[in-house]
Order: C-alpha cells, then structure tokens, then sequence
C-alpha cells in the first residue's frame, strides 16, 4: 500500500504530525503542501530501507553466531573473558529482557538458565548495536586495579569472526566501517527521522566542521556491502529487489 492522500486530506494531516517534526521538510520544499508530499515520501523511503535492513541484519548476526559458536561453542556469549564492558552489558540487558514461558500445568515461570534459554533467542534479541559492537576493536573490562584491555582483532576477528566475511579482504576495520554506516542509517529508519538530506554520521564532521553525511544511494549501497560480505549471491538478489532505487529517482 502506498498513501498518497488528496490536497484536503494533507491539509487535515499536517496539525497531526506537528509543526516541529515539519518544520525540516517545510525547509526543504518551501510550502506546506510540498511539505507533507516530502514528509510522506520519506515515510515510504523508511519503509523500503527497513526491509532491506531488517534482512541485512539477520543475515549478520546470524553469520557472527555461528562463527562465534563454532570456535567458544554454543553459549559462547556467556564467556565474560571474551568481552569488554560494553559488550558484557549489552548482552546482559538482553538476557534480563528475555521473558520465559509458564507451565500451564504448575503456573509457575520456567527458571531462566543458560540451558532453558536456546542460543537463538539470545542472538535474536540482542541490539543490532551490541552486533557491531563486535567488530569493534574492543575496549576495557573491570574498573580500577582489575582494569584490562580486551582485543576483539586478536580473540573474536582473527580466531572466529573473519570466517562470516569471507568476501570482505579480511579487514576488520572495512566490515566495521560499514556495519557503522548501516546502524547509524537503521537508527534514523527506527525513529522516523528525516532521510532526504541524508544519514548523518555520529561524530564525524567534514571540513567545515559540519556533520559528515551519507547519500541515500550510498547508505543503500552500505546496506548491500555489508550482506556481499557474507554472500554475494544474496547481495545481488536483495539488490535487485529493493525498492529504495525506485524510490530515490521519485522524490518531490
């Protein structure tokens, strides 16, 4: 389904959406009218990037799961050794969030343990941060006298992780720099933000100081980068398929 609703209907639309979340396509396209065409133009361009994402972020994690499972075995996300803070809490929120079924003959909570809880739901619902998080170089771990270094390059890339990217170079940091990209494009698409001037990029600015943005067709083609490295094949295919290409050719 594609809204496209008549000049009235706009005008009853635009007091709904708010004047502050307005006021950049207003900016933009200069009347209200072009503005509410924009605004709803982006809402279906969100849509189109949320389904190729939402596939390219199923086929990262599970691609890092297996890897990581096969040389630190099945609850290999239970190794604290392994992780540096961050990590270790991203998974910890995802282990509190998980909620557990009820035995309808006792009413009672199933106990959450690492052998009730199959590997899949904990790879499933971690954030798709705590993913990229991974192919980071690693921070520290402990606080204090117990303060340690932890280095992914050396533990997670080169014993496990690079086997998920067989067609990335074997440069961790070439995987990260687009896994980046593409949360940072996945962050906007979630809160519906605005897309036609771009994704800007957390913490990186250009010369003049101002915030280092992605075309849309290069945040499109991040998305694609990111799943070639694990399978050309489904690259190609997912490619082929988007509908972000068609959409970018029809902006207002």
């Amino acid at each position: 389904m594609q809204i496209q609703p008549t000049a009235a209907q706009l005008t009853l639309l635009e007091p709904l959406i708010s004047r502050p979340r307005l006021a950049p396509y207003l900016a933009a396209a200069g009347t209200p009218a072009a503005a509410m065409e924009l605004y709803l133009w982006n809402v279906r361009l969100s849509a189109a990037f949320a389904e190729v994402i939402a596939l390219a972020e199923i086929i990262l994690r599970n691609a890092m799961a297996e890897q990581l499972a096969a040389t630190y075995g099945a609850t290999w996300y239970a190794r604290a050794e392994l992780f540096d803070d961050r990590t270790i809490s991203g998974f910890r929120t995802t282990w509190r969030n998980i909620t557990m079924p009820t035995d309808p003959a006792t009413g009672k909570t199933t106990q959450k343990t690492l052998s009730a809880v199959p590997a899949g739901k904990l790879v499933a619902e971690s954030t798709f941060g705590c993913w990229v998080n991974l192919l980071d170089k690693g921070g520290t771990r402990g606080d204090g006298p117990y303060k340690k270094n932890v280095d992914y390059d050396s533990t997670l890339w080169r014993k496990a992780l690079h086997n998920a990217f067989p067609n990335s170079g074997g440069k961790r940091s070439t995987v990260l720099t687009t896994a980046s990209h593409v949360r940072s494009l996945r962050n906007r698409v979630a809160h519906h933000e605005p897309l036609f001037d771009g994704v800007p990029l957390p913490g990186q600015t250009d010369r003049r100081g101002r915030a280092r943005r992605l075309t849309l067709a290069d945040a499109h083609a991040e998305v694609l980068h990111l799943v070639e490295y694990i399978d050309k094949d489904v690259a190609t295919w997912l490619g082929q398929n988007s509908r972000v290409p068609e959409l970018l050719s029809t902006r207002p």
